[in-house]
């Protein structure tokens, strides 16, 4: 036997051997790395079967615990379904229209303003849920109907279908001639519509018009209901990433009524799932013998973690990849003389960058050192620039704010406005319109305490008084969008607080709780109310407006729990106002000071303020 070794192939061995015998970093990572993925592999290993066997146990106690709970809501939902056609087919007038369209059906009108009322009072019921269609049948055949979809090619009950229906009637008139006197009576068919894969199920029941008794009836209603019944119990119990656990209704023979055809395409590829080795939760409904099931295909969840597995001990050799190039890069390090640069970083670490590397060789740690000292000259340079350029834009802001603040000094004279607004309310009362002349002395009430610089802190009563006045000029503005109630304890009137604390929440509940509301539908409610606890006071504002959306909600709550001014992601989802006060109010009352939100879409907003006396205040 001849082994023939190329040239090029020697030349690499001997490289490898060469550098493994020179370079101590690599013969230590080669050991170490060999080690480490070996232990790993017997540890996921391990893992691996540890999780298949926590995920099966795992998963079958919470599917169990969750198809309690959908049992529950199913028959629920059957018990609201049955409730609802007992109401239908206890209705006096159905009744009477049913048989006036009889009488005419009898003497050969097949059509007119009788036929026109039933079919519209059947319409009537097109709001229940999960109903596709209601038909009225006598003994002898179909008197009305009324098809939700009645846009598709054919209706429910045509001529096709028309047999069942009346057969359904006919089973409930000889169940009530052999004195079983049936509430209602349950069929399969026809599953689904004509000409569409819309599963359905179909619910006969006597009419009796709530007077007439069931015996003596001569009319049944048929109402047709959607399987999409079950649609929320499936999407409960088949989580999309869980691909091993799957869902179906059975009749009393155990055969599949409704399954996701989501994930299956047809009804063979869903029953090879039961083939496979698996364990069934199956849970009776209380109506027309139908089980609510759960299969936890074992096969497909040990593919699932097998995938899983793959993929982390691919991921783990990429990070031993990594962790071997970095265990050579720190040994290499630690060989070389370093002393000389380990003082140099530190003194950098203090933020001296005048202090250099002394070059003592040209190997790759020296030449590191080199461009190290490169680099501290580079950022000594820059950090000169920034804190040149810092300087003059701190001196340009303090420039612009004192032409800000001149300029606005020169816009608003507090005192003109004040004594302009009185001249007005005086010309209001000599005209004799007492109502622009409280709304003007409101007015001037609210910018006299706004503009009123001298006192920063007031009381409680005077901040309360404020938003009185701030709330009825909103009101009269909006008219009937909303009102306002505003209970406060008299013991409490002399609480210290800072101004126009409240303003910004009261604000926010009217332009945005009651946002979209037409004016003239009115209904909003504004409520603050105040209660003392000895050393600390609680005030609630709440409303019944539109609420917030979680987002918003999570950034007004981060803001609300900052002591001073939230992080970036709450400043984008809550307003200026509010965060101001909140900064404020902590500045003011100190650390024990707690503010709550409760929001949600469609239910309203509430604002809980828990204020305690302010440090100075308690100390004295």
């Amino acid at each position: 036997m001849c082994i023939v070794v190329r040239g090029g192939s020697l030349k690499g061995i001997r490289y490898l051997r060469e550098y493994f015998a020179t370079h101590f970093a690599a013969v230590f990572a080669f050991y170490i790395s060999v080690a480490v993925f070996v232990i790993a592999f017997i540890f996921m290993t391990y893992l691996k079967n540890e999780y298949e066997h926590y995920l099966w146990e795992k998963g079958y106690e919470t599917e169990d615990a969750v198809m309690e709970a959908m049992q529950r809501d199913l028959n629920a939902s059957f018990r609201e379904l049955i409730t609802t056609g007992s109401e239908m087919v206890t209705d006096r007038n159905l009744l009477e229209l049913t048989v006036e369209v009889d009488r005419e059906d009898g003497k050969g009108v097949k059509a007119g303003q009788s036929y026109l009322n039933l079919y519209n009072a059947l319409v009537a019921y097109d709001h229940l849920r999960f109903v596709s269609a209601v038909a009225v049948v006598g003994k002898d055949g179909m008197i009305c109907q009324y098809d939700r979809y009645k846009l598709l090619k054919s209706t429910m009950w045509d001529d096709e279908n028309l047999a069942y229906v009346e057969e359904m009637a006919a089973e409930l008139f000889q169940s009530i001639a052999d004195d079983n006197l049936p509430r209602y009576m349950a069929h399969l068919y026809p599953h689904a519509y004509p000409d569409s894969e819309r599963k359905v199920f179909h619910v006969a029941y006597p009419l009796t018009g709530g007077v007439t008794g069931i015996r003596s009836t001569e009319y049944a209603v048929v109402i047709t209901y959607s399987m999409e019944v079950f649609d929320t119990f499936l999407n409960t119990v088949e989580v999309p990433q869980v691909k091993y656990i799957h869902g179906y209704i059975t009749d009393e023979q155990g055969e599949v009524l409704y399954y996701n055809n989501a994930r299956h395409e047809s009804l063979q590829d869903f029953l090879r799932v039961e083939e496979r080795e698996a364990t069934l939760i199956a849970k009776p409904l209380e109506y027309f013998g139908w089980t609510a099931n759960v299969i936890m295909d074992e096969t497909q969840m040990k593919a699932h973690v097998e995938e899983i597995y793959r993929r982390g001990l691919t991921l783990y050799m990429l990070i031993l990849m990594v962790y071997v190039m970095i265990i050579i890069m720190v040994i290499r390090r630690l060989l070389n003389p370093i002393h000389s640069i380990s003082e140099s970083l530190k003194a950098a670490e203090r933020g001296d960058y005048n202090s250099k590397i002394r070059i003592e060789g040209r190997n790759e740690i020296w030449q590191l050192a080199e461009e190290y000292n490169r680099m501290a000259d580079a950022i000594e340079e820059k950090n000169c620039e920034i804190r040149r350029k810092n300087e003059e834009r701190l001196q340009s802001l303090r420039q612009q704010h004192r032409a800000e603040m001149e300029a606005l000094e020169s816009q608003i004279n507090a005192h003109f406005i004040c004594n302009t607004l009185g001249c007005i309310n005086y010309e209001a009362i000599e005209a004799g319109n007492h109502q622009v002349s409280v709304l003007i002395k409101k007015l001037s009430n609210i910018l006299r305490y706004t503009f009123d610089q001298r006192c920063q802190t007031v009381y409680m009563f005077q901040e309360i008084a404020w938003v009185d006045q701030y709330l009825y000029l909103q009101k009269n503005r909006y008219e009937t969008l909303f009102d306002y109630e505003i209970r406060f304890p008299d013991a409490y009137h002399y609480w210290p607080c800072c101004k126009l604390i409240f303003q910004p929440f009261v604000e926010n509940s009217i332009l945005h709780g009651f946002k979209g509301r037409e004016i003239e539908s009115g209904g909003g409610i504004i409520r603050i109310t105040g209660e003392g606890f000895g050393d600390w006071l609680q005030i609630v504002i709440e409303d019944n407006g539109t609420g917030m959306e979680p987002r918003q909600a999570a950034a007004v709550r981060e803001v609300l729990a900052q002591k001073r001014d939230g992080g970036i992601e709450s400043q984008k989802g809550a307003g200026i106002g509010i965060r101001n006060v909140v900064t404020r109010m902590h500045m003011f009352y100190g650390e024990d000071l707690d503010i709550t939100l409760q929001s949600a879409v469609g239910e309203g907003t509430v604002f809980t303020f828990k204020i305690p006396l302010p440090k100075q205040e308690s100390e004295g």
